[in-house]
């Protein structure tokens, strides 16, 4: 164990903790489904373990989905990250070549960290660099996605029929992409 490391007395949860200014306990995860305690400097070591032993459940159930997550890889050269934004910019062209629906004014390609892709209210539509790693069917719903933000730029019953539209089996494809973990976010 390193410093800060403990485990719980009655169901040996290990755990790193940190005291600091807070209100509140806090318990999460690191990428790699450690828990970590954030206590307030008033809090007993009794008191902190016991509150994690009242959510193990909680952390054995999101521990589980982080470690089943596929966690996509950032470690690619410029030169590579240029190529797969070049390949991306191809296929998404290609796609708009057989779609009947509104045009973006421009795709970018970006490296995200938080989202798979974006339109903004001119029209204009990103998408994330890790695209290239998924699987077709899922880079197409995110595509698909943006672009019924052309028709409606929310989230609205209205948004949801467009996207379905055009891509009816999108809720099998929105979970399947939930699997995916982008590089710098947990």
């Amino acid at each position: 164990m390193t410093p800060g490391e403990r485990i719980t007395s009655k169901l040996k949860i290990p755990y790193s903790l940190q005291y600091g200014k807070r209100r509140r306990l806090k318990i999460t995860l690191d990428i790699h489904g450690r828990v970590l305690a954030f206590a307030p400097l008033r809090l007993t070591i009794r008191e902190i373990e016991s509150f994690i032993e009242e959510h193990a459940d909680w952390i054995e159930k999101n521990r589980k989905k982080l470690l089943s997550d596929i966690v996509l890889s950032s470690d690619d050269s410029i030169e590579k990250k240029k190529r797969k934004a070049d390949e991306l910019k191809l296929w998404a062209g290609s796609f708009l070549e057989k779609y009947e629906g509104r045009r973006p004014k421009r795709i970018t390609i970006r490296e995200m960290s938080s989202r798979w892709g974006s339109c903004s209210s001119s029209g204009n539509i990103s998408l994330n660099l890790y695209l290239y790693e998924v699987d077709e069917s899922l880079r197409e719903y995110v595509l698909i996605h943006e672009l019924s933000h052309l028709y409606q730029m929310n989230h609205s019953p209205l948004f949801w029929n467009k996207v379905s539209e055009i891509c009816p089996d999108y809720r099998e494809r929105r979970k399947a992409l939930r699997k995916y973990r982008l590089p710098g976010k947990r």
